[in-house]
């Protein structure tokens, strides 16, 4: 199996960090292949410019992207969430990257061709809000499971979530814990 890492953290020295170091050494890569995107890293512009009405000049990092999204057959999303959402940097890029004709195609009014149909996906979130407290909040999940697997066809496989990051609760032993967690889900892959 190809299994793409996405780090929507923009801060390389983040938790984040750690949930994707944790996640891609626990894969059994005499089994599967994989690659990460930090998108911290890529210079590409965030900004979907002219909407979907007209492309924007090619960028490498966005291609290489969407090479590595159909090269793909499980994709891991992790990010914060900060104020409700996804970070603004993870969100431009998934509007840039995951392009009609490439991942979807409205065939009619209300129909959709999903073409990335088949590929599997794990989401994970870190947040300072408690996890009680989500429903009443934006959840920050929702954008991915509710629109961009919709429309795509990409299953979720799991979600994992840590809250109450940096408040007291938020030991480094629970940490440990959650990282130790999130290698588990990797390693059932």
């Amino acid at each position: 199996m190809n299994i793409l890492y996405v780090n929507g953290h923009p801060y390389d020295k983040s938790f984040n960090a750690a949930i994707m170091k944790s996640y891609t050494t626990a894969i059994n890569t005499q089994k599967h292949s994989v690659k990460t995107l930090e998108l911290g890293k890529l210079s590409f512009d965030p900004v979907l410019r002219y909407g979907y009405s007209e492309f924007m000049d090619e960028d490498k990092d966005i291609k290489k992207s969407q090479e590595l999204i159909l090269w793909a057959d499980h994709i891991v999303f992790s990010y914060p969430i900060w104020w409700g959402m996804m970070p603004s940097l993870l969100s431009g890029w998934i509007a840039r990257a995951f392009v009609p004709r490439q991942s979807y195609h409205f065939t009619g009014i209300v129909s959709v061709e999903k073409l990335l149909k088949g590929k599997t996906s794990d989401i994970i979130v870190t947040a300072r809000a408690p996890i009680i407290a989500w429903p009443y909040l934006n959840n920050a999940t929702n954008p991915l499971t509710r629109n961009l697997f919709f429309l795509t066809g990409i299953k979720k496989r799991k979600i994992l979530r840590h809250d109450w990051m940096t408040l007291k609760p938020d030991t480094q032993a629970r940490r440990e814990k959650f990282l130790a967690k999130v290698a588990r889900v990797a390693a059932s892959l």
